[in-house]
C-alpha cells in the first residue's frame, strides 16, 4: 500500500464506530508466495482495505476472518498455507509453489489508541515498532527506520515490525526523467526532495510529487543531503560537468543507494576523469549506469527502470 496511513486510519474509524475488525499480516513467506512479509489488510464484515497478495488465498482468509468476527473471537491466529500440494500444510488453492503464514488479529477496542498512535507517527515521519503476540499489540520506540520485520516462531510466538519505514529520495536534477521518477517513487511511498541549480524550471514547477523542491548551488550539495540507511540519491543533472561535481561531493557519504544517470560511455569517461583529479575518490558503491537494463528510452521508461532497480534492492534486503 503506497500510503500505509490509510490502513491504520481505516481501523481507527472502524473501531470508533464499534465495528468488529481484524488486522491480517503476512508474517512469514517461503519461496514463491503472493504476499511479501509485512503485507497487510484490514477486514470488517462489510469491507476491507489493503492486500496480503490477492487470489484464492486472500479470498479464503477474508471469508474465515469474517467468521471469526461474527463469533467475536478475540485470540489472534496464525494460518499457514501451502501454494502447492502438501501432506502437512493446508493448500491455499494456488500453485505458486511457496508457503505462507498469515496472522489474523481480531482487533480489540483498546487497540484504537495504538492505531491512532501509528497514524500520528506516520504523519510526523517518526517510525515506531509494532509488536504483536498472544498478549496483544504494543508500540515501542525504534532507532532503525529501515529494519526488517521479525517473526519469532517459538511458542509463544511474536511478530515485530517498524511501521513508517521511511525511505527518502533525493533527486539531483529536475528535468523530465526526474519528474517521471518522482511520480513513481511517490507511489512507492518515498519522501521525495528534488534539487536543481536552475531557476524557474518548468519540470520543477510542475512536479507535484516531491515534498521538497530546492534551487541551490551544486557546489554546496553535500551540505543538504544527509547520510543514512534510508537515503536514496539519484544524480541526473543537465550536464556531465554538474554530474561530476555532485558525485565528487557525495561519493564519500554512506547512503542506501547512490546512482548516476548516463550511458556506459559517459560513465566510463567520468570515472577516468575523477580518478585523475581525485585519486582517493570512493566509487565502489556507485550504481552506474542507473536503472535496470531494459532498453528504456523515454523519460517514463527510464524512470521505470530506475524504480525497478530500487525495488530489487529493497526486496533483496528485506525479504531474502
Amino acid at each position: 500500500m503506497a500510503n500505509p496511513k490509510i490502513l491504520w486510519q481505516w481501523l481507527v474509524t472502524a473501531l470508533d464506530r464499534r465495528e468488529p475488525a481484524a488486522l491480517l499480516i503476512v508474517v512469514d513467506s517461503i519461496g514463491s508466495s503472493p504476499g511479501t512479509i509485512g503485507a497487510k489488510m484490514a477486514v470488517t464484515q462489510q469491507a476491507c482495505v489493503g492486500t496480503i497478495g490477492g487470489g484464492a488465498m486472500e479470498a479464503a482468509l477474508i471469508k474465515s476472518t469474517r467468521v471469526l468476527l461474527k463469533k467475536r473471537e478475540s485470540q489472534p491466529q496464525l494460518v499457514r498455507r501451502a501454494h502447492h500440494h502438501s501432506d502437512k500444510i493446508e493448500n491455499s488453492g494456488m500453485i505458486c509453489g511457496g508457503e505462507q503464514t498469515v496472522l489474523i488479529y481480531p482487533c480489540q477496542q483498546k487497540d484504537q489508541i495504538i492505531f491512532e498512535e501509528l497514524v500520528t507517527s506516520l504523519q510526523h515521519k517518526a517510525p515506531k515498532t509494532l509488536r504483536i503476540s498472544v498478549e496483544g499489540l504494543k508500540v515501542l520506540p525504534t532507532k532503525d527506520s529501515l529494519s526488517s520485520p521479525i517473526f519469532d516462531k517459538k511458542d509463544p510466538w511474536c511478530y515485530q515490525e517498524t511501521i513508517g519505514r521511511y525511505k527518502r529520495a533525493y533527486i539531483i536534477g529536475a528535468g523530465h526523467i526526474s519528474l517521471a521518477l518522482s511520480q513513481i517513487l511517490n507511489m512507492l511511498a518515498f519522501d521525495i526532495t528534488v534539487l536543481d541549480d536552475r531557476k524557474n524550471l518548468d519540470s520543477m514547477q510542475t512536479n507535484t510529487y516531491a515534498e521538497q523542491k530546492w534551487c541551490l548551488s551544486y557546489a554546496d550539495i553535500d551540505k543538504h543531503i544527509p547520510e543514512g540507511t534510508d537515503i536514496f540519491v539519484f544524480i541526473m543533472t543537465h550536464s556531465h560537468h554538474c554530474d561530476e561535481l555532485v558525485l565528487t561531493k557525495l561519493a564519500g557519504k554512506q547512503f542506501a543507494y547512490l546512482g548516476l544517470l548516463g550511458s556506459h560511455h559517459k560513465i566510463d569517461s567520468m570515472k577516468q576523469s575523477l580518478a585523475q583529479k581525485h585519486p582517493n575518490i570512493q566509487l565502489q558503491h556507485l550504481h552506474a549506469p542507473i536503472g535496470l537494463a531494459i532498453k528504456s528510452h523515454t523519460p517514463e521508461e527510464i524512470a521505470v527502470s530506475i524504480a525497478a532497480e530500487i525495488i530489487k534492492i529493497l526486496n533483496t534486503k528485506f525479504n531474502d
